[in-house]
Formats: C-alpha cells, sequence, structure tokens
C-alpha cells in the first residue's frame, strides 16, 4: 500500500447533487463515530455490510482508500466503521453540494480550528467562511477537490499530525498547484481543512481559478501532484532514514553501489562482438551521407530514426547493460512507491526519455566513420582522481630533551617508544607479527598523548583490514590526533568527512579540518579542496577558486597540480582552451615523473599539435611505465602507418600489453582486425556499449545522491562565509 494515498474529484458547475440515503447518516455521522470499545472488534454487523457495499458501487475509487484496506484486513465492526465514515466524508461535496462542503470539512468533529472553522489558504489571507461558502456558490467553473490521506503511524514520525504542519506544507505546494492545473498563480484560489482522524489523518482541499474559463487537470498532472506532495510529505523520512544510516540500509545501498560498478567494470574490461550493431552502424553512416541539414535524431526521416532505435534496442539485448536498466527501474519505483500502488508498466530502454541522449551519440558515432580512416577513442578522464596521498604513517621527530622538563622528557620518549613498538608488530615480514599486541602498544602511546599513534588507530580502524572496522573509535581517535594539531589527521579526517566514504558525511567539519590544514600548509588538503570547488559534489562549485588553489600548488611545484591544470587548460570546459598553457603544466608534471602526464603530451602533440615524432616519443614514456593508453595509442599508429612506418608485429605487441592491462579498445581492435572486420565500425559498437553503461550508472548515481542528505543552506552558507574569509574569491 503507497504510503500517501490521494483522491482528486472536480465539481462542475451545473452538477447535481444526490443525497439518496446518505444525509440522515451526515447529520447523525458524530454519534456514529463513537463506538463502544468493547464492541469495535466484534464481527462487522449485516448492515455495515449492505452500506459498504452501496459505498463501493456508488464510489468505486473508495476501494483504494487506507481504510478500505484495513477493513480487508480485519472485517470488523471498527475497520468497517471507518471505512463508512472515511468514504461518506470524501464524496459528501456529491451529497450536499459546493457550498455544504466547504462549511462541511471547516466544522466537522476533529477538524482541527483555526479560530472558529478549521478551513485556512495562503499566508496573509484572512478566511471567512461564509464569504469562502458564497464564493463556492457563485464560481461558474469547475471546482477541483482533493483528499491526502496518511496513516497514524507515518503522521506522527513526520509531524503531520497537526494543522499548522499541512498548512505550510500546502502553502509551499501553491506554485505546484497552479502549475499541474494550468491555472495563472495569480488565479489560484485554495482552501483546506485538516481532520485529525484515529487511523488515518488527512486533509481536504478545494482548488479553483477566479478565470472561470481557467484550468485543467490532467492524469499526468494528478501524478506529478501526487509526487510533488509525497516528496515534501516524506522528504523528512528519507533524511532521517538517510541521516540515522542503518547498518541494513547502508548495506544495501553499498551493495547496490558494487553491482553497479561491477556491472560497469565488466562491460569496460571486455570485448563486444556483435555484428548485427556492426551491419546497423555500416548503414546509418551510410544513410547519414545522404542527409543534408542537421544530423540529429529529432531531423531525421523516419526510416533513419529506425536504423537508430534498432541499434540501442541491439545494444540493450547486452544481459549487463539489462541489468543495469532494472536497477535504474528499481530505484524509480521505489519513489513512486511512496504515492502509488500502480506502478507504470516498464517501457523499453529506447522508448525511455530519460535516456534519450543516447539516440544523439549513436549518430556521431556513426558519422565518425570512415572505410580508411583511425578511429579515435574517448577515454575517460579518471585514472588520476583516486590518488593515494597516505600510504604510510611519518615518524614522530625526535624530542628535544633540552627544551623539555624531565617529566614530560620522559612522557613523550615513553610515548614514542610505545608508538614505534606499535608500528612494528604490525610489519607482516616482522618475526613478532601481532596485530592485536601492535594496538595495546598503540593505544598505551595514544593515551600519552601521542598524535601519531591516535593518527595510526584511527586509520587502522577505519579501514578495518588488520584490526577490524569500528567507525566510531576511528572518529575518536582521528579527532583526538587533529585536536592534537596532526597535520596529517586533520588532512585524514577532513577527507572522510567531506567524501562521507567510511564515516559519516559532515560537511562542514570536513571542511573546517581541511581549511586549518591547508593553512598551515597542507599541500594535499588544498589540492582536495581545488577538486571538490571544481566538482560542487559536496561544496559549492567555484572553479575561479580551484583554479586559484591550483595556481597556488604549481608555484609549489606540486605534481598533481600541474596535471589537473594541465587537464583544465586542455579541456577548455572551465576556462578557455589554452593548449600551450596545457603543455607548459603537463611537461612540469611530467618531468616530476607522471605517465599520465606523459600520456596527455603524447595526445595532445598527435591530434592538436601534430608531432608525431613528439607524440610517439611521449606515448613510449608513459607506455614504458605500463600506461594502457599510450600503448594502445601506440598500436594503432604502427598497425595503420600513421606517421610511422607500418610495422603490424610492433602494433600487436602494444596492442596486447594494452589489453593485458585493462583497456577493452586493444582487445576489440586485435579482435576486427585479426577477422578482417571493419576495425571502425568495430569499435564504435564497443563505444556506443561503453556509453551506454556510462549513461545508466550516472542515472543510478543521480538517484542515490537525490536521495541522500544534501549540503543544508546554513552550512552552504557557512562555508561561502569562511571562503571569503580565508581570501578564496
Amino acid at each position: 500500500m503507497a504510503k500517501i494515498v490521494t483522491k482528486f474529484k472536480y465539481l462542475k458547475p451545473e452538477g447535481k447533487q444526490s443525497a439518496g440515503g446518505y444525509v440522515k447518516y451526515i447529520a447523525t455521522r458524530e454519534g456514529v463515530d463513537k463506538i463502544d470499545d468493547s464492541k469495535q472488534f466484534a464481527p462487522v454487523t449485516v448492515k455495515q455490510q449492505k452500506l459498504i457495499n452501496k459505498l463501493l458501487k456508488d464510489f468505486p475509487d473508495s476501494a483504494d482508500s487506507l481504510e478500505y484496506h484495513d477493513y480487508l484486513a480485519q472485517h470488523n465492526v471498527a475497520t468497517a466503521s471507518e471505512f463508512i465514515n472515511r468514504t461518506v466524508e470524501d464524496n459528501s461535496y456529491e451529497i450536499a453540494g459546493r457550498e455544504s462542503y466547504a462549511k462541511y470539512i471547516a466544522t466537522r468533529p476533529r477538524a482541527e480550528k483555526f479560530g472558529r472553522h478549521g478551513l485556512f489558504t495562503d499566508k496573509g489571507v484572512p478566511v471567512q467562511l461564509t464569504k469562502v461558502q458564497e464564493e463556492l456558490n457563485k464560481h461558474e467553473g469547475n471546482i477541483w477537490t482533493a483528499i491526502i490521506s496518511l496513516r497514524r503511524e507515518d503522521a506522527e514520525r513526520l509531524d503531520y499530525n497537526n494543522g499548522a504542519r499541512w498548512r505550510d506544507m500546502l502553502r509551499s505546494q501553491a506554485f505546484a498547484m497552479a502549475k499541474n492545473m494550468r491555472i495563472s498563480i495569480k488565479n489560484l484560489r485554495w482552501y483546506a481543512a485538516f481532520h485529525n482522524e484515529s487511523h488515518h489523518p488527512h486533509v481536504h482541499l478545494i482548488l479553483y481559478s477566479t478565470d472561470p474559463d481557467e484550468g485543467y487537470l490532467t492524469e499526468r498532472g494528478i501524478e506529478n501532484l501526487r509526487s510533488s506532495f509525497a516528496r515534501e510529505i516524506f522528504a523528512q523520512d528519507l533524511v532521517s532514514i538517510y541521516a540515522k544510516q542503518t547498518e541494513s540500509r547502508d548495506k544495501l545501498r553499498a551493495d547496490g553501489k558494487t553491482l553497479v560498478a561491477e556491472i560497469v567494470s565488466q562491460i569496460n574490461n571486455g570485448d563486444y562482438d556483435n555484428p548485427t550493431v556492426e551491419n546497423l552502424l555500416r548503414q546509418l553512416s551510410e544513410r547519414l551521407s545522404r542527409v543534408s541539414g542537421k544530423k540529429q535524431y529529432g531531423y531525421l526521416k523516419a526510416e533513419v530514426k529506425d536504423i537508430v532505435d534498432n541499434i540501442i534496442i541491439e545494444l540493450s539485448k547486452d544481459e549487463r547493460i539489462a541489468k543495469l536498466y532494472d536497477i535504474w527501474y528499481d530505484q524509480r519505483e521505489e519513489v513512486l512507491r511512496t504515492y502509488t500502488d500502480k506502478l507504470p508498466k516498464r517501457i523499453h530502454l529506447v522508448d525511455n526519455d530519460t535516456f534519450k541522449p543516447i539516440k544523439n551519440h549513436v549518430i556521431a558515432e556513426a558519422l565518425r566513420i570512415k572505410s580508411e580512416s583511425l578511429y579515435d577513442e574517448e577515454f575517460d578522464s579518471t585514472m588520476d582522481s583516486n590518488v593515494s596521498f597516505l600510504k604510510t604513517v611519518p615518524e614522530e621527530p625526535d624530542v628535544d630533551t633540552e627544551a623539555a622538563d624531565s617529566v614530560e622528557t620522559d612522557k613523550l620518549k615513553n610515548s614514542k617508544a610505545m608508538f614505534r613498538l606499535g608500528k612494528k608488530h604490525l610489519r607482516e615480514d616482522y618475526s613478532g607479527y601481532d596485530p592485536l599486541k601492535a594496538v595495546d602498544y598503540l593505544e598505551m602511546a595514544a593515551s600519552l598523548g601521542n598524535s601519531y599513534a591516535q593518527f595510526l588507530l584511527g586509520k587502522l580502524y577505519l579501514q578495518g583490514d588488520v584490526i577490524g572496522n569500528d567507525s566510531e573509535l576511528a572518529l575518536r581517535y582521528l579527532t583526538e590526533a587533529a585536536e592534537n594539531g596532526n597535520d596529517i589527521a586533520m588532512y585524514y579526517l577532513g577527507k572522510e568527512l567531506l567524501l562521507g566514504d567510511n564515516l559519516s558525511k559532515d560537511i562542514s567539519q570536513g571542511f573546517d579540518w581541511l581549511v586549518k590544514t591547508m593553512n598551515s600548509g597542507n599541500r594535499y588538503a588544498k589540492f582536495l579542496l581545488a577538486k571538490e570547488y571544481l566538482s560542487g559534489e559536496n561544496i559549492p562549485r567555484y572553479p575561479d577558486i580551484a583554479v586559484q588553489l591550483l595556481e597556488e600548488l604549481s608555484e609549489d611545484n606540486f605534481e598533481y597540480a600541474e596535471y589537473q591544470l594541465g587537464k583544465l587548460y586542455y579541456q577548455g570546459v572551465d576556462m578557455p582552451q589554452d593548449i600551450g598553457r596545457a603543455v607548459y603544466h603537463f611537461e612540469k608534471a611530467y618531468d616530476a615523473g607522471n605517465q599520465y602526464a606523459a600520456y596527455q603530451l603524447g595526445e595532445i602533440y598527435l591530434n592538436e599539435l601534430h608531432d608525431t615524432d613528439k607524440a610517439v616519443f611521449y606515448l613510449k614514456t608513459a607506455a614504458e611505465e605500463g600506461n594502457p593508453y599510450a600503448q594502445y595509442q601506440l598500436g594503432k599508429l604502427y598497425l595503420y602507418g600513421n606517421g610511422v612506418v607500418k610495422n603490424v608485429e610492433l602494433a600487436y605487441e602494444y596492442l596486447i600489453e594494452s589489453a593485458k592491462n585493462g583497456n577493452p579498445y586493444a582487445l576489440q581492435l586485435l579482435n576486427s582486425h585479426s577477422k578482417g572486420r571493419g576495425a571502425s565500425v568495430a569499435m564504435c559498437s564497443m563505444s556506443l556499449l561503453h556509453h551506454l553503461s556510462r549513461i545508466i550508472q550516472n542515472q543510478i548515481e543521480q538517484n542515490r545522491h537525490r536521495r541522500k542528505v544534501k549540503t543544508d543552506r546554513k552550512t552552504r552558507q557557512k562555508i561561502d562565509d569562511k571562503k571569503f574569509g580565508l581570501g578564496l574569491h
């Protein structure tokens, strides 16, 4: 059963309401509500059953109510009475008419009062019940009604057990109501009343436009409003769920993320042999060569669109893509279940507008196919994104015995000795290797205030591969080390809190520690903050600040900053493209031994500066370091003799090494070349498979991020204030 149940109807101005057998019931229902507690669990009476059958016949949609589901689960006097009361109430406008309906929902028993009645509306607008009744009675256009209902346990948990909470929620939804009802916001009128029923608290809503000719509510509009109401009502619930980070939810989310990563990795690390896709790509390439004007999906003729669609249909038959698509749909349906049990039928990926961009990507790939040309792949630029800066824990500095008194000196010496003994017993090549004994020594050192021991204990408990994972102990020791001025601990703690990979995310605290250690000269903290300002995932995105920090690191000859700046100037996304500056920074990173910089220089000289000799020099340097992308580019150059003497044997050596190092394009090129098939088309088909998997993965990740606790407004403001205070602007 959905967590929120909504019911939308409208009253036509000429509509005729029939009192039927309900008028007397409405008039006396306050007494009917008083059920003898001793009889509430008795079997449903014959009279109740007859009335329920009549209600279901007259108002079929009442079977979707929470009360009817309770009645089906337990056929007793109490649940029958709840269903009868609720159904009559929900349909009282058909029984009593417009004017009486407004008065009824405003004054009925358990309607929470705002003054003399329970009717409320937008902020600053006084509600006079008699005036509202008169407006409704005279209104010549349609009037819509809606009922939004929750279970008592949900209302209590989410604080929707009072009228003020519902009033604030509906006020925040005014724009959504106007938009989906196609009413100008200035003409929208709405009134509501909250009924605090024992089992299912709910709100009655009346909506209309002051312009009688305005207003139209479609099925899509109803679904949009249900979704909007549900997101607002259950926002606190979702925040609470993810803030608590219960073990089962964490594991489920981690397992899901791992599964997605594994599937994408399988796609990226394997070849793709699909002659059907290749033949379709050839057909599309040939048809596009005769197309004039825009070569985009929306502008193509139907028969050309069919080829594009068939390519996507073939790609989606891959079981790995099918698994990813199922995961995406599972996530989407989880959200839909908050406000509906009627899940829409799953549609094929090719018909899903969410993944429409893949269609133009298919066209772009087909346009790149040339009979004698070399296909240029687009590699992910993520190979440098997860640099590990903390492989070792540094030794303590020697104790200055002349500067310290004897007691403090002994204390420092003892803590230093305990720390070194702890590290010694953690070495697997040491005959006395004993992690438990190591922890004992480290804890003794930590109790004496040794920040290095505190940091190492925090790291061990966080990683969990030696002594078991304990995030609470990890946070405690890392915080102690950071508060004791340990610069490395400040960076490590800041990183973990900001990113939330192993500790519960606390963006504000993480940002504080990173800024503090950055100001004390920690280059890794400055680099991490620069990357965060570029991505905008955890803190506000400020590319200009990121570049400022990277330039400062460049002046300090920081290798990773040089490489990052080189990429920024090469890509020309957050700043104008400048190949000269890109080469300058890449060369500085290359001089520091960065193989990725060597590869990028090879790419620039090959594709931008058209200097094959220099390109080969840098690519060979990177290839000797095991860079699979450089090995692949060299393989292609020698395989086709582009700018170098053709050497198929040498080309195969490079391609085989590239494939061994995990580059699937190398494997694909080897297979297609050995089979005598067009390498360019084969590469296109593989690129499309990779691109489709990335699109689905990105959508899954976006859904996951939407449900995470986001940076709240106060935290963002705090970060912005600190940014300006530090001169980062």
